[in-house]
């Protein structure tokens, strides 16, 4: 009979998904004034806003609490993770364990601010609920995923599955809604996809060349922007192209690390592909 691991420390997660709220609601009020603190770079670069300063402050913070809380469970601590040495100091890391509580906060506040001119304050407090319930499924779903019984596991890892896709779409559609050259959007959605990608396949029990395969989402994501740069799609449905092209290099991927790809894999992948590229289309032309 195998032991179920210890549970979380729900006192201090909810206590971080609260700190993070209490600052989220402060960046969109602080959004709504158009005319506070923006730097502008020229050129096509976007306009930087104190509001993504304050966004990025709110990423450390919660990817300093996802290590902390991740690095006290029991199957972590046998692992051999990252050290960082500042002289005589040792300070062990989990940087895989930060990447989908901090694209949590990036996403909640990149895609829901899109909304803000039509929705108003309805927008905001969609994403800080979105943002809440989001980043406490991450951080307790993490936990989980490393549990000792196998189907708590599986479900656990199931469930951060549907929230890297979820993170995806909104990432990638309000990337591809700023419209910027296709240097700068191809970057930050390749590096995003990258990233969400290393999140997703970690869990595969075949780990090695990870980042190698990540980044190689990332470049075909990147790839992807750069063809749908020629096309004036409305940005869910870009979002959403991308979104397939994501989901079916990362399950191809995840199939080849776990020793499962066949070709009844690769057809199965290919025609859900195809049928949610169709689909796409279809609801842009109708």
């Amino acid at each position: 009979m195998v032991s179920a691991s210890p549970t979380p420390r729900y006192d201090r997660i909810v206590s971080l998904v609260l700190l993070v709220l209490l600052g989220l609601a402060v960046v969109f009020l602080i959004d709504i004034n158009p005319h506070i603190l923006r730097a502008r770079f020229g050129g096509d670069l976007p306009t930087i806003t104190v509001s993504w300063l304050l966004i990025a402050s709110l990423v450390v913070i919660t990817s300093t609490g996802a290590d902390v809380f991740i690095r006290s469970h029991p199957q972590l601590q046998a692992r051999s993770l990252p050290t960082l040495r500042l002289g005589p100091l040792a300070l062990e890391l989990a940087p895989a364990f930060w990447i989908l509580p901090s694209l949590v906060i990036v996403a909640s506040f990149a895609f829901f601010r899109l909304f803000s001119a039509t929705l108003e304050m309805t927008a905001f407090i969609i994403a800080l609920g979105a943002a809440g319930a989001l980043l406490l499924g991450t951080l307790v779903g993490q936990h989980y995923a490393l549990d000792r019984r196998p189907e708590i596991r599986h479900a656990a890892r199931l469930a951060l599955q549907a929230i890297t896709l979820l993170l995806a779409f909104g990432i990638f559609s309000a990337v591809y809604y700023a419209r910027l050259r296709t240097l700068y959007g191809a970057v930050l959605i390749g590096s995003s996809g990258a990233l969400l990608a290393y999140a997703l396949l970690q869990w595969a029990p075949a780990r090695r060349g990870l980042p190698l395969l990540a980044a190689l989402v990332g470049l075909t994501l990147a790839e992807a922007t750069w063809a749908l740069n020629y096309w004036a799609a409305p940005f869910l449905l870009g979002g959403a192209l991308l979104l397939v092209v994501f989901y079916v290099t990362t399950g191809l991927l995840q199939s080849h690390l776990e020793g499962a790809l066949n070709r009844r894999v690769m057809a199965e992948y290919g025609l859900l592909g195809a049928g949610l590229f169709v689909a796409v289309l279809v609801a842009v032309f109708r």
